[in-house]
């Protein structure tokens, strides 16, 4: 398991949890899940390393800055950009909008 910990933009500290397959990550603000990141990881093509499955965050700390850090934090642990599909995510204003931001950053890539 690797741990990441920071503090999001409202200065709350945050502790990120990738298991050892990196295809789930989890994130504790004082012991209580606010956020979760399931990717498929396709170990026999070299193109894209995961694809996004799900992302979850807490209501009241969806613009805390959690979900970017968790899909950057994925991102160099797989050593390239993770794909998106968007029929299959969740639909949101919200969910949209970061897909937007991070495909701009790099980080998410559209299938």
């Amino acid at each position: 398991m690797r741990v990441l910990v920071f503090k999001d933009r409202c200065s709350r500290v945050i502790q990120i949890e990738f298991d050892d397959e990196g295809t789930c990550a989890t994130a504790f603000h004082r012991n209580r899940q606010v956020g979760e990141l399931r990717l498929d990881r396709d170990t026999y093509t070299n193109a894209i390393p995961a694809t996004l499955l799900d992302l979850k965050i807490e209501p009241a700390y969806q613009r805390s800055g959690i979900a970017h850090t968790l899909l950057a934090f994925a991102c160099r642990e797989m050593g390239g950009p993770v794909s998106v599909d968007q029929d299959t995510c969740p639909s949101s204003p919200a969910f949209e909008s970061l897909c937007r931001h991070l495909m701009l950053e790099g980080v998410l890539v559209p299938m």
